[in-house]
């Protein structure tokens, strides 16, 4: 019995709750039930019961400890290619969810293909997420140097000395930020290391 838990499942679960797959609850018998669901319908196209006939086949015991079974084991295999990752509620944050299936239809427009995009499993996704940002960051980075190169005749080349003072981005900001926060705290650190060491200086000629 296949249970892998891949993008066409998971988009399959938003369509049919109407939520991001990030909101959902493990403790809830609905959600988990309509997960299954979608993993067996995904995962064997004979499959031709709706979610409600689903359910009722799950009362059987037999039929039911044997998918979760399956849907355990599964879930182990997996769990150990998945990376750990600092889970953050949206109502903490303030930040609405984002679709998954937004984020694959996003990644097939950009190139991936869409078959192995919808059969690529869940743990899988954070890699192709990253590339698409970096490939994204260089995009953007080589349009912004050809601009500032197209322009710089026609400008003071004093106050635009580089491509990101033309306008930076906010990642780039974000690594300003926090050059200069270590910076400031190096400063503080050579800073604390000399008054120890005058202290240290006027103990040992001074006596006190």
């Amino acid at each position: 019995m296949s249970m892998k838990l891949t993008m066409k499942v998971v988009i399959r679960w938003e369509q049919l709750i109407g939520r991001s797959f990030s909101c959902m609850d493990y403790k809830n018998q609905s959600d988990v039930e309509a997960l299954i669901y979608c993993l067996m319908l995904c995962n064997n196209p004979n499959m031709t019961y709706t979610l409600e006939e689903f359910t009722h086949t799950l009362k059987n015991d037999k039929i039911s400890r044997d998918i979760y079974k399956a849907f355990a084991r599964e879930s182990s295999v997996i769990n150990q290619f998945q990376a750990a990752t600092e889970s953050v509620k949206s109502s903490e944050s303030g930040a609405t969810p984002g679709y998954i299936k937004d984020i694959v239809s996003m990644l097939i427009m950009h190139g991936l293909d869409a078959n192995f995009a919808m059969n690529m499993e869940l743990c899988d996704m954070p890699l192709f997420i990253a590339a698409y940002q970096t490939n994204r960051k260089e995009l953007m980075e080589s349009d912004r140097l050809w601009t500032y190169l197209t322009i710089l005749p026609h400008v003071d080349g004093k106050k635009l000395p580089s491509a990101r003072d033309l306008y930076p981005f906010p990642w780039e900001e974000e690594e300003m930020m926090e050059e200069a926060t270590k910076s400031i705290q190096e400063d503080s650190d050579k800073l604390d290391a000399f008054f120890e060491q005058g202290k240290n200086l006027i103990a040992k000629n001074y006596g006190g």
